[in-house]
């Protein structure tokens, strides 16, 4: 071999050499940041994000690490530092729909004022509403319909956020729904309504609530089932009373 060509050779191992050095220290750094947004060490993400130029790949792998663990402060420097607030992560959640559902309330303020799309949907077609009204985040909830979140979507299996928190029993999110103009008597395939899942399930005070909006106590599911027929099938003393108040019949 020349010596001509063992002078280029010498040059591309060198180049080769500080090429996979400078992916080793890249690939230390993106998972220093993880770890340091999965810990909620604010200071040393900042730091990091601060004095290095991270890949876009591992700034949003790190950003979903810092919606999962809620911490604020750690969630406003990636936004500030360009994270995807959109981006979709498993079964097609977006941050938002994390944290609403995980009832970080700080969280999901400081995204919507970023511009978070508060009607995106899941695989399931499941929406950051859907999610927390499921949940009970009863702090979430307001902030989603102060931006407009559509209060009557549906999921895949027809259930809205209403249907759900009446059939959790959720008075206060009911109230919420309710003065966000849910439809009150939506009805699902089979024909159940909020009330008749509501009374199935011996939920009084969310009973009470849906009555209290006018919902329909004599609606019938598509087997002729009725609320008050399910509040007499489960022997809800207080239910069944309170449906024939309502001219339940």
């Amino acid at each position: 071999m020349t010596r001509f060509l063992m002078n280029k050779l010498r040059i591309f191992l060198a180049l080769s050499i500080t090429l996979v050095s400078v992916d080793v220290w890249a690939a230390q750094i993106d998972s220093e940041l993880v770890t340091a947004a999965e810990k909620g060490n604010f200071s040393l993400v900042k730091k990091i994000l601060d004095t290095q130029e991270i890949e876009r790949e591992a700034l949003n792998n790190a950003f979903w690490a810092a919606i999962k663990k809620g911490n604020v402060a750690i969630v406003e420097r990636f936004v500030q530092a360009g994270a995807d607030i959109n981006l979709r992560g498993e079964h097609r959640y977006t941050p938002l729909m994390q944290a609403s559902s995980d009832g970080r309330d700080q969280v999901v303020e400081l995204l919507l004022a970023a511009g978070a799309e508060v009607n995106a949907i899941t695989e399931k077609n499941d929406t950051a509403l859907i999610l927390a009204s499921e949940k009970d985040r009863r702090k979430v909830i307001p902030l989603l319909l102060a931006a407009h979140a559509d209060v009557n979507a549906k999921r895949s299996n027809g259930m809205t956020a209403l249907l759900l928190a009446a059939q959790e029993g959720y008075q206060q999110i009911i109230q919420l729904l309710v003065k966000a103009d849910a439809d009150i008597n939506y009805q699902l395939e089979n024909g159940a309504s909020a009330l008749m899942l509501a009374a199935q399930h011996g939920h009084l005070g969310a009973v009470h609530s849906l009555i209290m909006a006018n919902a329909d106590p004599n609606l019938k599911a598509n087997n002729g089932i009725t609320a008050l027929k399910l509040a007499n099938l489960y022997r809800y003393k207080d239910i069944i009373e309170l449906l024939k108040k309502a001219g339940a019949r």
